[in-house]
C-alpha cells in the first residue's frame, strides 16, 4: 500500500503554478503527480483535491491521473480481448467476437490514444462519434450508425473498466446519454421471395455446388451462419431428426435444437456419404468465408442486395407466416429478446396483399350490414303506415 504523502505547491521559472503531490508506492518507489495551475490558490485547492483523491483511491487514482488512453487500452486487450475459453460448454473467459472487438479497439485507441483518461469528457464522445459518421468506409460509402454504436460499446467497456480498477471514478459515459442510439440503426429487412429461392438454388452449382446444402440449412433452421460453419457430424441427428448446436458455437452460449427438413435431410444424407470424418469433421467444410461465391450466386440469379445472413430473416419469417407461436420460433432461432426477435419477422408483399385484401373485406361487411339495418328500419316504417 502507497504511503508517506505529501503535498506542495510549487511555482516554475516560467512563472507557472503547479500542485505536486508526493508518495512511496507499496514497491517502495519515491513517486509524484503533479497538475498545472493558474495560480498559487488554485495550485492549493488542486493539491488539496490530489490528497483526497489520493485518500480515497490510493496507487491507482494517482495512477489515473497520467494514465493515457492508448495504455488504458493496451491493458484492457491484454485482460479480455482474447479468444474464447470454455470449461465443457461454458465460456469462463475471452470473447467469441474478440477479432472485431479488437478491431474496434484499435479505431478508438487511435482516437483517444495520447489523451489523459481523466480529461476525457463527454464533448470528447460526441466529437469522436460525428468524426466517425462523417468519415467514408474504405469502400466510399456512408458509415452505418450500428457501425459506430459497436466502436461507442468498445469505448463504454474500456473506461467501464478503468473505474473498476480505480483509475478514474466515473466514467464520462454517464454524462452523455443518448449518445448510443440504437434507435438510429438501420435494420434490414429482407426476405427471399419463394421465386427468388429457387432461383438462387438452382445456380448453386459447379464452383458453388458447396452453397445448396448451406443454403438450404440456413432458410430451413434460421441458424447463423457461424453456427452452421462450426457444425459437426456429431451434431447431426438423423435418427431424431434433428440438428443440436452446441453452446460452444451459439452467439448466445445456450445450447439449441433445430428441426431437419426432408429437402435438407437429403442434402445431409449426401454430404455424409462423401464425408472423410463422419464424426467430429464439419459437415459443410468451410472454415472462412463464403462472400465470394455467394455474390456470384446471386448475380447469376439476378437477386440484388440479398446477404447470406438474410437467409436466417426468410427462415423465422417463414416459420411465424406457418402460423407458429413467437415464443416458439424465438427458441428455435436462439433470439432472448423479443425486440430483437422482432426485426427478423418481415412480412412479404403477398403478406401485406392479404393483409390489405382482410381490411377491405371487413370494412365491405361492415358497410353492407350498416346498409341494410338501415334499409330494414325504413321497409318497417312503411309498413306499420
Amino acid at each position: 500500500m502507497a504511503k508517506k504523502r505529501t503535498g506542495t505547491q510549487h511555482k516554475d521559472k516560467q512563472g507557472r503554478w503547479w500542485a505536486i503531490v508526493t508518495y512511496t508506492d507499496s514497491s517502495g518507489r519515491r513517486r509524484f503527480v503533479k497538475r498545472r495551475a493558474s495560480s498559487k490558490y488554485d495550485a492549493l485547492d488542486k493539491t488539496n483535491g490530489l490528497l483526497i483523491e489520493f485518500k480515497s483511491g490510493g496507487e491507482r487514482a494517482m495512477d489515473g491521473a497520467r494514465l493515457t488512453f492508448e495504455e488504458l487500452a493496451e491493458s484492457y486487450r491484454k485482460k479480455y480481448v482474447k479468444p474464447a475459453h470454455y470449461v465443457g460448454e461454458k465460456k469462463v473467459s475471452g470473447l467469441k467476437s474478440y477479432v472485431q472487438v479488437g478491431a474496434n479497439l484499435d479505431v478508438v485507441r487511435n482516437y483517444f490514444g495520447s489523451h489523459l483518461v481523466r480529461n476525457i469528457r463527454p464533448s470528447n464522445l460526441d466529437a469522436f462519434k460525428q468524426e466517425r459518421l462523417d468519415a467514408p468506409t474504405i469502400h466510399g460509402k456512408q458509415r452505418a450508425v450500428a457501425s459506430v454504436n459497436r466502436e461507442l460499446e468498445t469505448l463504454r467497456a474500456v473506461l467501464n473498466y478503468a473505474c473498476a480498477e480505480g483509475y478514474i471514478t466515473r466514467s464520462p459515459f454517464t454524462g452523455a446519454k443518448g449518445l448510443i442510439e440504437k434507435s438510429h440503426e438501420v435494420s434490414r429487412e429482407v426476405v427471399l421471395a419463394r421465386g427468388d429461392e429457387v432461383r438462387l438454388l438452382a445456380v448453386c452449382t459447379g464452383a458453388r455446388e458447396h452453397l445448396r446444402p448451406l443454403a438450404i440449412c440456413a432458410m430451413d433452421t434460421g441458424a447463423r451462419r457461424g453456427e452452421l460453419f462450426k457444425l459437426t457430424w456429431r451434431d447431426v441427428d438423423f435418427d431424431a431428426g434433428v440438428i443440436r448446436l452446441r453452446a460452444t458455437t451459439t452467439k448466445t452460449n445456450k445450447r439449441r435444437t433445430v428441426g431437419i427438413t426432408e429437402r435438407l435431410r437429403e442434402e445431409l444424407l449426401e454430404l455424409a456419404r462423401l464425408a472423410p470424418d463422419p464424426v467430429d469433421g464439419l459437415v459443410f467444410g468451410v472454415t472462412s468465408t463464403v462472400k465470394r461465391s455467394w455474390k456470384t450466386a446471386c448475380r447469376l440469379a439476378g437477386i440484388e442486395g440479398v446477404r447470406f445472413h438474410d437467409l436466417r430473416h426468410t427462415a423465422i419469417t417463414q416459420m411465424v407466416e406457418t402460423g407458429m407461436p413467437q415464443m416458439e420460433v424465438m427458441k428455435i432461432s436462439g433470439h432472448t429478446q423479443m425486440a430483437t426477435f422482432a426485426r427478423y419477422v418481415n412480412p412479404q408483399d403477398d403478406n401485406a396483399r392479404r393483409g390489405a385484401a382482410a381490411l377491405d373485406a371487413a370494412r365491405k361487411k361492415f358497410t353492407d350490414n350498416a346498409a341494410g339495418t338501415e334499409g330494414g328500419t325504413v321497409q318497417e316504417s312503411d309498413t306499420v303506415n
